[in-house]
């Protein structure tokens, strides 16, 4: 046995299992149990025995030249959890509408207590880093899910800082009253970095391929998280300069208001004016609005 990010024991075994089961999910072919092993780093006896098992129940299919597909028992699995999901009304169509207006890739997270999973990213409107994707699970580490977390309650709060490195901790509390004051986050990156979010969106994709990479894929994705820039303060943020801008993030709220989900735009931008900072600004927030059941006006409060 393993220990996973969060202290609690993992099966290997069972790792393997859901490593093929992603693996046929996220081909656009077919694959041999021999690419399969070859991929995964598994064994082509355990490959093979795991596959068989799998193909009993539905999960994959054998093809008559013996390469495997995901199978039809992921499709009543699929329409079981989407059903039973826990996602705003409407949200695949606020999405696309805001990255229309804005010019940019748009993506919609689930917070939990110890993670942010991406449910909706838009794609074909600006540029979307390679391995953010519907399903990608990070560690709710900072920033990941900071406007979710500043209007959350002091313990989930506490329990978010207390992740990071002592230095930070100070500067990331600012950083959640500000953000719980305005309603929205902004970072700001330069050309270097926004190239090295896109190198390192690549390498989580290959990373993507085998189950086995799990941690050394959080710990890209936590470095991209660091190179996605610096939260501005409200005073840069409003100077007459223009800025660079990586990404912006607003909360969501559930019916009865309490903040559960984060909508961030990427504009991936290294010169951004004033106005078109505040456009930002107001589609991001208006989307949030749209998107949650909660208002001012309901008589709930943060």
């Amino acid at each position: 046995m393993t220990e996973s990010t969060g202290g609690s024991a993992t099966s290997p075994p069972t790792d393997r299992v859901v490593g093929i089961i992603e693996l046929l999910a996220s081909l656009d072919s077919p694959a041999t149990s021999a690419d399969i092993a070859d991929t995964l780093g598994l064994s082509r006896s355990t490959a093979g025995a795991i596959l068989t098992s799998l193909r009993e129940h539905g999960w994959v299919s054998r093809l008559p030249d013996l390469r495997y597909t995901a199978g039809p028992a992921l499709i009543a699995a699929a329409d079981k959890v989407r059903d039973g999901f826990s996602a705003p009304s409407g949200m695949a169509g606020h999405l696309e509408a805001l990255a229309a207006r804005v010019g940019c890739g748009a993506a919609m997270s689930l917070v939990e207590a110890d993670q942010l999973t991406f449910i909706a990213v838009t794609r074909g409107i600006g540029h979307i880093p390679a391995g953010v994707e519907v399903g990608l699970r990070l560690p709710l580490q900072a920033p990941a899910g900071a406007t979710v977390v500043a209007l959350s309650d002091s313990t989930v709060q506490r329990q978010w800082l207390a992740a990071t490195a002592p230095g930070r901790r100070e500067g990331l509390a600012a950083a959640l009253d500000q953000i719980a004051d305005t309603g929205f986050a902004a970072w700001g990156a330069d050309a270097a970095d926004l190239h090295r979010i896109d190198v390192l969106g690549r390498v989580v994709a290959h990373l993507s391929t085998n189950a086995s990479n799990q941690p050394l894929r959080e710990e890209v994705h936590a470095l991209m998280g660091e190179t996605g820039g610096h939260l501005y303060t409200t005073d840069t943020w409003h100077s007459e300069r223009d800025l660079p801008v990586s990404y912006m993030a607003a909360a969501v709220h559930d019916r009865a208001g309490k903040p559960l989900w984060e909508i961030q735009i990427g504009p991936l931008r290294t010169s951004v004016s004033l106005a078109e900072r505040h456009r930002y600004v107001e589609e991001l927030s208006a989307t949030a609005r749209a998107l949650s059941d909660w208002s001012p006006h309901s008589g709930h409060a943060r």
